[in-house]
């Protein structure tokens, strides 16, 4: 990471320009992690009534 941020500067890339980019990186992994969560959610209550013997 540092290699990139270093090339960065070199091409004049401003702090406040990176501090944007990784802000949207961090909110997309984020928004990727929130919908493996709601997927595996998913799964759980499907395997659950399948396998319920209420």
């Amino acid at each position: 990471m540092d290699y990139y941020l270093g090339v960065a500067k070199e091409q004049g890339i401003t702090d406040q320009e990176i501090g944007a980019v990784q802000a949207v990186v961090m909110a997309v992994s984020a928004g990727r992690v929130n919908a493996q969560l709601r997927e595996a959610e998913k799964r759980s209550r499907k395997e659950g009534k399948a396998g319920c013997s209420c």
